[in-house]
């Protein structure tokens, strides 16, 4: 069982836009595959489907696309599920059943629903992070995310004072304004550490807080600063771990 929180968002203060680095956008876009253009028009043909709430089964899958028969559709089909942008399930013996949908990675990249969780962010020291998607997260309508948004599972206690614990999977926004102290999964250093942290944008340095008085501010200087992945907007917890 998994609950989620909506993070409270202050809207006030001032940030200087010039020291905001929006940091490694592209590693959003890179989870999914590339796709074709006769691979996207089926894609988004079943994503359609999906946002009307929609069975759509192979032979309205062939109507819809104008195909003159299965044959037509089965190659692309084949290699949209060996990219894992499709499951084609069910029919047994009577193939005209077969139904076609997203899988989780599909719904995440056509837009249809759900979060790529890119991997772990320390709550403590910087450490390094992995930012390929391990997996996707189907997540209930509680949660509200935006096109773009990202999970990471965090790894340790420096959060725990503002109810982020080992474990959690945190909500992040890119490109947006950082307000002086709110928390963001940043990085820093040659290696691109990262760590999860309360984050003030100072002339000479960046001063990372943690959320547990057991832990020391965290001082990265301007020239180790690599800018925010994305700003704290919510957690999904798991209650049964």
């Amino acid at each position: 069982m998994s609950v989620f929180f909506d993070a409270a968002c202050r809207r006030s203060g001032i940030i200087d836009k010039t020291v905001t680095i929006v940091f490694n956008h592209d590693m959003l876009h890179g989870f999914g595959s590339v796709l074709t253009s006769a691979q996207t028009r089926i894609a988004k043909a079943v994503a359609d489907a999906e946002r009307r709430n929609l069975p759509l089964f192979v032979p309205e899958l062939i109507d819809k696309l104008g195909l003159a028969a299965e044959s037509s559709l089965t190659p692309t089909l084949k290699i949209l599920q060996r990219k894992g942008i499709i499951e084609v399930v069910g029919g047994g013996k009577q193939r005209a059943y077969r139904l076609v949908r997203l899988t989780a990675q599909g719904r995440v990249m056509m837009g249809v629903g759900g979060l790529p969780l890119l991997g772990s962010i320390p709550a403590g020291p910087l450490k390094e992070s992995i930012v390929q998607a391990e997996d996707f997260v189907e997540v209930n309508s509680v949660l509200k995310y935006r096109a773009g948004d990202f999970l990471l599972r965090t790894a340790g206690d420096s959060m725990t004072g503002d109810g982020i614990f080992d474990g959690d999977l945190v909500l992040l926004r890119p490109e947006v304004d950082l307000i002086p102290g709110e928390i963001a999964a940043v990085h820093a250093g040659e290696n691109y550490e990262s760590t999860l942290k309360h984050v003030f944008l100072e002339p000479e340095q960046v001063r990372l807080k943690a959320g547990n008085a057991a832990y020391r501010d965290i001082i990265v200087p301007r020239s180790e600063w690599r800018g925010i992945a994305g700003v704290f907007r919510g957690l999904v917890r798991n209650v049964n771990r």
